[in-house]
């Protein structure tokens, strides 16, 4: 008889093994975006609506329990307000604005910074995030020691 923490790993051996090479193939396995082909750097519209969905994908048990958000970091907390703002209005989407404001090596990836546990984060962004009250898809502005953070909840825990 095979124990259960020798399943698991078989399993997750497994499940590191297919991500390997489905990264080596060109492919990206995310929770709540399923798997998707990598394309060059141009905007794809499909793209942009497959970040904006909110419903659970094929692999979204990888992150069970976890949140998952996006930020964009600042130092002045002014200018975090101004950008916040244009992006509500609409003038500029998230994604574009984390790649041109953002001083976080997150900026290449549109500001994602995949799912994450509890106490994972910092304590002021990992209390929003899993603060029952905040919401999916909302924009809020978090201040840590690291600075100003433009964050919005991609997933919820």
């Amino acid at each position: 008889e095979i124990s259960w923490g020798t399943q698991r790993r078989t399993m997750l051996r497994c499940i590191i093994s297919l991500s390997l090479a489905l990264g080596a193939a060109g492919y990206t396995l995310r929770p709540s975006a399923g798997l998707t082909q990598r394309k060059d750097a141009r905007a794809d519209t499909r793209k942009d609506a497959r970040a904006e969905d909110t419903r659970m994908g094929p692999f979204d048990f990888l992150a069970f329990g976890q949140a998952a958000a996006s930020h964009i970091l600042l130092k002045d907390s002014g200018r975090a307000r101004f950008i916040k703002s244009q992006i509500e209005s609409g003038e500029i989407k998230f994604e574009e604005a984390a790649r041109s404001f953002s001083t976080c090596p997150s900026a290449s990836k549109g500001g994602d910074l995949g799912a994450f546990a509890r106490g994972a984060m910092v304590g002021p962004f990992d209390e929003w995030a899993y603060d029952p009250d905040t919401k999916v898809g909302e924009l809020s502005i978090v201040n840590t020691q690291f600075g100003t953070h433009i964050v919005k909840l991609n997933k919820k825990a």
